[in-house]
Formats: C-alpha cells, structure tokens, sequence
C-alpha cells in the first residue's frame, strides 16, 4: 500500500502529443515573427518590400495584437458548437495557409492579409488547445506541473524556431544580396502542416476529449455525460449573489495589474520592434566574420533565456517563500518585473553614451550590449508575465473569473496594437530621448509598486 501512495503519477499521453503540436505551430509562429518586420523594412533589393518603419511596426505589431485577441473568439466558437479536436487542426491549417500568402506577398496588404488569417489560425488552435490539456486530468493538482511543461515546451519552439530561419535567411535561402524572408515563410507554413497531421493522427490518445463541444463534459469516448449538470449551472447562475466588499476590492486589484501590464508589454515589445531596428542600424551584428541575425538576439535568445532561468526563478521564489516574513506580495514581484525591464533600456542608454549621442549609423556598438538588454528584459518577464494568471485566478471572484481573464488578454493586445507608436515618436525625436524617457518611466513604475505594496496588497487580503 506505501508503493502506491508514493507512486510517481504521470501526465497522459495526450498531454504530450498536444505539446508537440503546440511546439510545431510555435515554430511556425517564432521563425517568422522575428523576420517579419525586417522584410517589411529592407529594400527590394535585398529581397524586402522597403515600407517604412512606422507602417511596417503598425502591420508587425498586429501580428502580436490580434493573435492574442482572435482566442477570445475562437474559445468562444469552441465552447458553444465546435470540438477543440477539430478547431486544432483547422486553426494549424488556416495558420499554414497564412504563411504561405506571407511567401507570396508583395505590398503590404498582402502581408496584413496574412496576418489576418494567421490571427484566424490561431483565434481556433492556441487557447483551446491549452483547453484541452486541461480537460486530460482528473488529478487537478498536476495541472501546475503540465503547464510549466507546456511552457518548455513553448519555448524550445521559440528558441528552435527563430534560430533556424535565421540561420535560413542569412545563409541557405540567400541568393546574392536576395535575402531569403520569402522561403522561411513557407518553412513555417510546413510546421503548421505537420502540426495538424501529427495531431490528428494522435486523436486516440486525447481520451475522447475534444470530440464535442467543451459545454459538454465526455467520456474517454467522447459521449456526452452529466447532462443534468447544465442545468445545475443554470440553476446556480439564478441564485448568484451580490459580490462582498473584499470581491470588489480584489476585482479593482485585478484591473490595477491589468493597467499596469499595458505599460509593461507596451516597452516589452519594443525588443521586437524599435530594438530590431536600432540593431539594423547602430549596432554591429558580427562577431568576427559571421553575422548574427537579429532574431537571434532578441527571440532565441529569449527563448532560451526563459527555459535556463525558469526554474531558477522557481527556486527564487520558493527561498523567499521560507522565509518568516514570507513570499513577495504580487505587486512587489511586479515592481522587480518593471525595475528589471526599466535595467534593460538603461543597457541601450548607455549604449547611445559608448557609441556617441547622436552620431552617424557608422558608429556602432557591439552586439553583446544587445545581449545584456535581452538578458534583463528575460528577468523582468520571468518576474510578471506568469504571475498574472495566477493572480487572477486566485483572486477573482468565481462568476468574473473568465471576464477577468478576458481583461488581462485584453491588456496585452492594447500594448500590442499602442507599441509600433513608439516607433514613430522615435522616428521624430530620435532614438535617445526617447529611451531615456522609457527608461526613466519604466523605474518610476517599479518605485510606484515598491512604495505602496502594502496599501495595495489589502485590496486583495481578508476572507471571502
């Protein structure tokens, strides 16, 4: 009996045939996001369409925004009438399919055609794919450790991603000066393709989940069982409450964290964006005679970065956790994210003072203070970006908690669709002041949450 109790339990097959597709399509995904906004800048010659910086970070960034906002649907869709067996792979294909306009595009509407149906893609895989592991477990006490796995597994296809097609487009699909953006486009399309074969011909290892609609709880067969239990809902919905003094407060802690994610993500972004284009210009991307891509620096390494630094940010947290005053609140470990982020753009001001403020794109700086921005913003993610949901779903009363979520999603997709405008104030007051007045904002945030944690820890203390 004392070798069953201690028996190691296991995640289902199923969970990791979802995180192989996950990790195809987030190939697809990082190895062409990264070369997205550089074939929108770079001239024709070069085998880009030669957009202007502000227009091509509107229609890069909207890769990001509505990737985040077509879930919402899709869930919905999913929820209501459609499998997440069968959305899985149709949102793989549509994405695939996406890709492929982008190996074919020549203006810029064609591009934003195809971030639109990639968004399409993904409004029906990405949240119910996540969905769906979820429903694999009976032991819900696993499912912090499946989605820490699912999040390796996120970002080994990020890392891997991002690194080939860089090495792709600077070197095997690269005819002349003719850099190969097109051809890596298409690479993605194939990882999509292969995502939506290898799912489909796994299905029997989803334990019949997925086979109807998630409103429906099914069996490893996927018949419908607990009809009743729809009615029970119903039921339960009539007799709802209004919501306690310490709900409401907690409701306006959850709305704080989301306003102040939008400052977060809105400079994040600016890795992926106007810091992609400060390395086109005034930073030297060679480490003697071989050329570092800049998706390289700013994804892979991420990616990278955050598999290396997960569980040293566990073991952080647990340390703090022994201590007899106890963990981090939520807003302290989001002043740390905003301090850590704020670190990184100081890395670039002090980059502008060693290359000279102001001066010609001839004067460059190494890549490897790139490498130290990188290094900090990873920090300062690992900091905030997995304490949201957990925040969120610890603290937001049961009848909100999917609106609240909604919020949170929501807040991301603002700071994706306000982060190209950083771009353009670039553009006319040039890079310095402006990362300097990012810089100088990002540590105001961190000492704002620093100063008054305690007060706005108590919207969220006392007993439901």
């Amino acid at each position: 009996m004392g070798e069953n109790n201690t028996e190691k339990k296991k995640h289902p097959l199923g969970f990791y045939v979802c995180n192989f597709t996950f990790m195809f399509e987030r190939l697809a995904y990082y190895g062409a996001k990264p070369l997205l906004l550089l074939f929108l800048i770079s001239v024709a010659a070069e085998g880009g369409l030669g957009i202007d910086n502000g227009q091509a970070t509107v229609i890069a960034a909207n890769l990001t925004a509505y990737t985040y906002l077509a879930p919402i649907f899709g869930g919905y869709i999913c929820d209501r009438w459609l499998g997440a067996r069968y959305a899985i792979p149709l949102g793989a294909v549509i994405m695939g399919i996406g890709y492929m306009i982008g190996w074919k595009a020549g203006s810029a509407g064609m591009v934003s055609f195809m971030v639109i149906v990639i968004s399409i893609g993904t409004g029906f895989f990405k949240g119910n794919l996540s969905a769906l592991q979820g429903r694999l477990y009976d032991d819900k006490s696993m499912l912090d450790s499946a989605f820490s796995i699912q999040y390796s597994f996120v970002n080994v296809g990020s890392f891997v991603g991002s690194l080939i097609t860089g090495y792709l487009y600077l070197n095997t699909f690269k005819h002349g000066d003719i850099l190969g953006f097109r051809q890596c486009f298409l690479v993605s399309a194939g990882f999509c393709f292969i995502a939506a074969v290898w799912f489909v011909a796994n299905w029997r290892f989803l334990q019949g989940q997925g086979a109807k609609p998630f409103k429906y709880k099914t069996d490893v067969n996927g018949n419908i069982i607990g009809e009743e239990s729809k009615k029970k809902d119903k039921d339960d919905s009539k007799k709802s409450e209004p919501l306690t003094l310490v709900e409401k407060r907690r409701v306006w802690a959850i709305i704080l964290v989301a306003v102040f994610s939008i400052i977060f993500w809105l400079f994040y972004y600016q890795n992926e964006l106007a810091l992609t284009i400060y390395m086109t210009k005034y930073v030297d991307m060679n480490i003697g005679s071989f050329e570092i891509a800049p998706g390289w620096v700013n994804t892979t390494l991420n990616g990278l970065l955050c598999v290396a630094l997960g569980g040293v940010m566990a073991a952080v947290w647990k340390k703090l956790a022994e201590r007899p005053q106890g963990d981090l609140n939520m807003f302290q470990k989001v002043g740390l994210g905003f301090l850590f982020l704020g670190l990184a753009f100081g890395i670039i001001v002090l980059a502008e003072f060693t290359r000279g403020v102001g001066s010609a794109e001839s004067n460059k700086v190494s890549v490897l203070w790139m490498v130290g921005f990188v290094l900090l913003l990873t920090i300062g993610e690992m900091c905030f970006s997995p304490l949201r949901n957990a925040f969120v779903s610890k603290y937001a009363p049961k009848k909100y908690l999917s609106l609240l979520m909604g919020v949170i999603t929501m807040s991301t997709f603002c700071a994706s669709k306000l982060s190209p405008y950083v771009q353009v104030i670039i553009e006319k007051l040039n890079i310095f002041p402006v990362i300097m007045g990012i810089f100088i904002m990002l540590v105001v945030c961190a000492l704002i949450m620093f100063t008054t944690d305690k007060k706005l820890n108590r919207l969220v203390e006392g007993e439901d």
